[in-house]
């Protein structure tokens, strides 16, 4: 399916979910194991909403995790834990894990992991500094999403804004769009920090 801006502006440019949050996908993971994986405590793990982290003050400590397709969405408001390198390569440990970061204080992050290893990340901001183990991988698809690999900040085609192309490549890397229904809905959690 060929997502478009229109699919991710829900949370990119409405602000659904605040000016700092992090959505991370892992493919083939269920969302206990990829709690485990981020260092949550098993006796944390329960089923929880988004609005019942927000009322009860939960976050940044508390993680979500729900399911979409083959792929699990840990859903971290106020955090940042999923794009620190030693938590990529664990969640991504056997398979693919895709992380976003919109961070309006500081600096936003991309993070592509497979299998343990952080293939390119960067900042959507400054896509042209990129890093990894394969910084360049992702270059096609990252120009698809307004974020040119090779432009100078602010001389290319460029995204509503770079959440919203930090989010349109991932959908595209997992075929996976969030819709409001999935971050509202019953989601499982668990407390990492």
């Amino acid at each position: 399916m060929a997502f478009t801006y229109a699919d991710v502006a829900w949370l990119a440019e409405d602000d659904e979910l605040g000016d700092l949050w992090c959505l991370t996908f892992v493919r083939g993971v269920s969302e206990v194991e990829a709690l485990l994986r981020l260092g949550a405590d098993q006796e944390s793990i329960r089923p929880l909403t988004y609005d019942e982290l927000i009322d009860d003050g939960l976050f940044p400590e508390t993680v979500l995790a729900g399911r979409v397709g083959d792929w699990t969405v840990l859903i971290e408001e106020s955090g940042w834990t999923c794009t620190e390198a030693d938590k990529a390569q664990a969640l991504s440990a056997g398979t693919v894990a895709v992380a976003v970061l919109r961070h309006d204080y500081a600096s936003d992050d991309f993070v592509y992991a497979v299998d343990g290893e952080l293939v390119t990340y960067f900042n959507p901001k400054i896509p042209e500094q990129r890093h990894g183990s394969d910084p360049d991988r992702l270059n096609d698809l990252m120009r698809e999403a307004g974020l040119d690999p090779e432009d100078e900040p602010g001389t290319g085609a460029e995204a509503p804004s770079s959440a919203s192309g930090a989010l349109l490549l991932a959908a595209r890397l997992t075929g996976v769009v969030l819709t409001p229904d999935i971050v509202k809905g019953s989601l499982m959690s668990g407390v990492v920090g």
